[in-house]
């Protein structure tokens, strides 16, 4: 019998007296506490710095003072654009060189490391420290680069990274090991990103696992309760786009679903597709050119900004709450910038997310697609928009659906987000193989393995 077997039968054999108070389990259990709130930390952290890099691009796109400095929107937004090809630049390679096995939002990777076993090798490229602090240090460059990034996918992944290493400090049964606590941490990752416990515990199921396992639902659950009241001790109990009350206030106004989500689904899809496939040639063209695939990447974002108006840059929270909030009006182009945006952050392979970006994309496009439908609520059409182009892109129906329950609390909205999210998954599946998080897990997994077996 195995050392790892031993331990499962052990731990599977204790009578219920041993797990409650046996020294064994209150390790077990304090590892697991710790380790839920150090990802509810790291999540409020992402938080902290998105909303600063917010301010400092006020600073330098609208001459907006920081810590009582004001410089030349010219002169602002000539940096602004240096910051985006310095720090693609500079994210990629330190990626590279000092922490491999960092690049990408995080999810797929972390559906990769569970696709091998857990003392295979390959899972401490996947796994470890140094992927945890890599992922914030690059992320943080990324996001004060400009990149149109969010901050959900580092937080799975650095989430799934803490809990995993649990098992390195106490005896946790093989089942565990292997996959419970890697999905509890991203639950508890991308729950706590957005104050969302419901929806990161069904994200974990129906993306991250892609399959129900019975024992692992308790640690998902205690995982994001914890890494969620952690989150709440710093922020509060706070509703990420704020409360709101839009409803399709009669019968006939349930037709405009079809369309909206049929087209936003549609282009999601694409976009996906699209994704994937640059993603393919980024990592087969940077083999030959490390410094001028970076430097144009990052030329590229810098040129989207310019022509935004410094629009693209960011995650969008910003603009999806004021658009759903009724704060502003986005211009036209803006759900083009941003994805363009999106485009170029997600291919370069730099640790960063989509939910943010997709949802801004998204409320975008209901804003400017809400004069056609007459007197529906505006609010209404972006959020059936939004729900639309995200199942489109990552083709999870059942998150997207109540991932905007929860960030809006928008109850009246939710049979016709559900009838919207299934037309958008059926559109979706016309342009796009595979879901974009298996298809980029997959890629992943091929190239650390082919970069294994080259040593």
């Amino acid at each position: 019998m195995t050392a790892a077997s031993k331990v499962e039968e052990e731990v599977e054999s204790e009578r219920w007296q041993e797990a409650l108070f046996s020294p064994g389990a209150w390790k077990r259990g304090a590892i697991f506490i710790l380790a839920a709130i150090a990802t509810g930390t790291v999540a409020y952290s992402f938080n902290l710095i998105d909303r600063s890099s917010v301010s400092f691009r006020a600073f330098l796109l609208r001459g907006e003072p920081l810590f009582g400095f004001r410089i030349d929107e010219s002169w602002g937004t000539a940096i602004a654009m240096g910051l985006a090809v310095g720090g693609i630049w500079l994210a990629m390679t330190l990626r590279d060189r000092v922490f491999p096995g960092t690049q990408g939002t995080g999810i797929p990777q972390t559906m990769a490391s569970l696709e091998v076993e857990a003392g295979d090798p390959l899972r401490r490229n996947m796994l470890s420290w140094r992927i945890a602090i890599g992922k914030v240090l690059l992320l943080a460059i990324g996001i004060y680069a400009g990149a149109t990034i969010g901050r959900e996918g580092p937080s799975v992944h650095v989430g799934a990274c803490l809990l995993y290493l649990c098992a390195a400090w106490g005896r946790f049964p093989n089942w565990a090991v292997q996959r419970g606590l890697i999905l509890a941490g991203g639950a508890a990752g991308i729950a706590a990103a957005f104050n969302a416990p419901v929806a990161g515990a069904i994200f974990a199921i129906e993306e991250i696992g892609r399959s129900f396992e019975k024992r692992s639902a308790s640690l998902i659950i205690l995982g994001v309760a914890i890494a969620c009241t952690a989150c709440w001790v710093y922020l509060g109990d706070y509703v990420f786009y704020g409360r709101l009350d839009p409803a399709l206030a009669s019968p006939a106004q349930w037709f405009v679903i079809l369309p909206v989500a049929a087209v936003a689904g549609f282009l999601g899809g694409a976009f996906s597709r699209a994704v994937v496939a640059g993603t393919y040639w980024v990592n087969q063209t940077l083999r030959r050119h490390r410094v001028l695939l970076p430097l144009g990447l990052g030329a590229g974002l810098a040129v989207v900004g310019l022509a935004s108006g410094g629009l693209s840059y960011g995650s969008g929270y910003t603009e999806a709450f004021d658009v759903l909030q009724g704060r502003a009006e986005m211009p036209a182009f803006y759900f083009v910038a941003k994805a363009a945006g999106n485009f170029i952050s997600l291919i370069s392979g730099i640790p960063g997310g989509l939910f943010d970006p997709s949802f801004s994309v998204g409320a975008a496009m209901g804003q400017l697609a809400a004069p056609l439908f007459g007197d529906v609520d505006p609010r209404a059409i972006s959020m059936l928009a939004m729900v639309s182009y995200f199942t489109g892109v990552v083709r999870s129906p059942i998150t997207a659906v109540v991932i905007l329950l929860e960030m809006t609390t928008a109850r009246e909205m939710a049979m016709p987000m559900f009838l919207a999210s299934v037309i958008a998954y059926e559109a979706s599946r016309l342009v796009a193989r595979k879901p974009i998080y298996e298809a980029l897990a997959e890629i992943f997994l091929s190239d650390l393995r082919q970069a294994a077996a080259t040593r």
